[in-house]
């Protein structure tokens, strides 16, 4: 039985030592293979490019350029003439910088187009239904604007003092006894002659008359007059005297009609409230008209020594009165206000109804405004981006807004964004909407078309003879075209690409960053490939402790077994 055991524990120990030097091997052929590997990795290194920033030299280059005075051009480039004129050397390509005014068609990403829910409506109905309500909201301005005119004309000749009938007062007299005054006027003669009145004159010698138009003097018969000018004067004739009698003087039906007529202005704010408290200041002549007594007494010759010559009167009858006047603007403006309330009503009607409507609002944050009528500038811009799409053969929305003729037509927005006023079509903004999702459809929109115009500085090109003549050292000093017989000076510069080095320093980042981030690859790929190497390198010691171990003990049991069989040889063969 010992034998028997120990044999079959040294079978065991064969076995796994076995299995341990077949292991050892499987892991060497896997270290191997990462070997490999690391090698690619780092001979993929040495294959990469390392970018090399770009030089200004390599975008720097010396250029002749000359100015005429209006514009500034620059000599691109000059080949002599094979068989040289006796007028011109080389041919010469020269440019001028221009701006150009361009309308062009861009695109927006994520337009987060919006609509105003309602009834459905096209843009033709929507750009109706704006219409109505550009056009009642103006009628209602008109009217109401109508109204505050007569309002304030109405406040404006609140003063309904009359002068033109008391002016040139020469004379004033009071009597004590009756309380009146009375008022001499010394009043220019005039004649009338097709509805206008002109100044009379008066020959000193003979009393003749004639009139004066236009600094000319002429005859009654329309003739000219041709007397003696240096005897001309001015015929004047004595008006009145005009008795104003005070208040307490008045008969009842007088001072009825006086007080009323005082009521009425100062209602009218044309007169002071203290002439109502005292209507003792009022006078009245035989015609009906008032007067105060303040102003009776600063005319010329008045019992105060008053210098005034003009007396403001008040007519309390007629058309004139200010009964009359007032009650005719009130007739005016009450009617006036029946059509600003019903213009009111229609706006408000047409408002109502446009916002009713299903129609865009705004793109993002930007407010859109749909037009109805296009101002000069829009006009100008839009022209001038119908003009261009069609010369570039861009099938655009923007195209269906006009006719034939080139006459807008409907169904344009303007929005502003960035401080810049771009436009867009009901056709552009009802396709991004329809083709979002979400809360108002507003996510996931597809790009939205939009317009403008600006200036673009672009080079204009052409190509001449020219007379180059240099300095000795190959350099150019002055040139003459054949289309100019102006000799110019040529200015020489040096001059650097910024927009083409900016772009090759803007390759040069993009290439950096690709090569930075294939290194870090590497790196890391290469890093995982020595630790994956270091956990087999010490599995492989690992195997090898135990390959020992299990030699040992194989030599152990083998000098049991090998001890064992000397011992059977002996016994059995005593």
């Amino acid at each position: 039985m010992g034998m028997a055991a120990s044999q079959a524990r040294y079978l065991a120990l064969v076995a796994r030592k076995s299995n341990c030097e077949y292991e050892g091997q499987q892991i060497n052929q896997a270290r191997t293979v990462l070997s490999n590997q690391s090698a690619n990795l780092f001979n993929q290194m040495l294959g990469l490019n390392v970018p090399v920033p770009p030089s200004t030299a390599d975008y720097t280059k010396q250029q002749y350029s000359y100015s005429d005075g209006a514009n500034d051009y620059v000599i691109e480039n000059w080949e002599q003439l094979a068989n040289p004129e006796e007028d011109y050397n080389y041919v010469v390509t020269r440019y001028t910088e221009t701006n150009v005014y361009t309308g062009s068609e861009k695109k927006l990403n994520d337009p987060q187009v919006q609509f105003q829910s309602g009834t459905e409506a096209s843009a033709d109905q929507i750009e109706t239904a704006l219409r109505l309500v550009t056009e009642t909201k103006k009628e209602y301005e008109e009217a109401k604007a109508a109204t505050k005119a007569k309002q304030d004309e109405a406040a404006v000749l609140a003063n309904y003092a009359d002068i033109d009938s008391f002016t040139g007062v020469s004379k004033c007299d009071y009597d004590t006894d009756n309380n009146t005054y009375s008022v001499t006027q010394t009043i220019q003669e005039m004649f009338e002659v097709d509805g206008k009145k002109y100044p009379i004159y008066e020959n000193s010698d003979d009393q003749s008359t004639c009139y004066m138009k236009d600094g000319k003097y002429y005859n009654t018969d329309g003739t000219e007059y041709t007397g003696d000018k240096t005897k001309l004067s001015p015929k004047q004739s004595t008006k009145g005297p005009t008795t104003f009698t005070g208040y307490n003087k008045l008969s009842a039906d007088k001072q009825a009609i006086a007080k009323a007529a005082i009521d009425r202005l100062v209602e009218e704010g044309a007169m002071s409230e203290d002439v109502q408290a005292d209507y003792a200041n009022v006078y009245m002549d035989e015609n009906g008209n008032i007067a105060l007594k303040s102003d009776l007494r600063n005319l010329y010759g008045g019992s105060s020594g008053g210098t005034k010559t003009v007396l403001p009167v008040y007519a309390t009858s007629g058309d004139n009165s200010i009964t009359a006047i007032a009650d005719k603007y009130d007739a005016q403006i009450t009617a006036l206000q029946a059509v600003e309330f019903q213009a009111l009503q229609t706006y408000q009607q047409a408002e109502k109804a446009y916002e009713g409507l299903r129609r865009p609002t705004y793109i993002g944050n930007c407010e859109l405004t749909l037009l109805t009528d296009l101002t000069d500038d829009q006009k100008a811009e839009l022209n001038q981006i119908v003009k261009d799409m069609k010369e570039q053969e861009i099938d655009s929305s923007i195209l269906d807004c006009f006719n034939e003729n080139g006459e807008y037509t409907g169904g344009i927005y303007s929005f502003k964004m960035n401080g810049t006023t771009y436009y867009t079509t009901f056709a552009d903004l009802n396709k991004s909407y329809a083709s979002g999702s979400g809360i108002n459809n507003i996510d996931g929109q597809k790009q939205l078309s939009y317009y403008n115009a600006s200036y673009i500085k672009q080079k204009k090109y052409d190509t001449v003879k020219a007379l180059l003549e240099t300095d000795g050292n190959g350099r150019f000093t002055s040139v003459r075209f054949e289309d100019d017989s102006v000799t110019y000076t040529l200015n020489v510069e040096t001059v650097t690409d910024d927009d083409a080095y900016k772009d090759a320093m803007n390759q040069y980042n993009y290439e950096n960053a690709q090569y930075d981030k294939m290194v870090q690859d590497i790196n890391v790929k290469t890093s995982l490939i020595q630790q994956e190497d270091q956990q087999l390198e010490l599995r492989l010691k690992q195997l090898d402790t135990e390959q020992n171990a299990l030699s040992t003990e194989i030599d152990a049991v083998s000098k049991v077994v090998k001890d064992n069989i000397e011992d059977s040889f002996k016994t059995f063969g005593g």
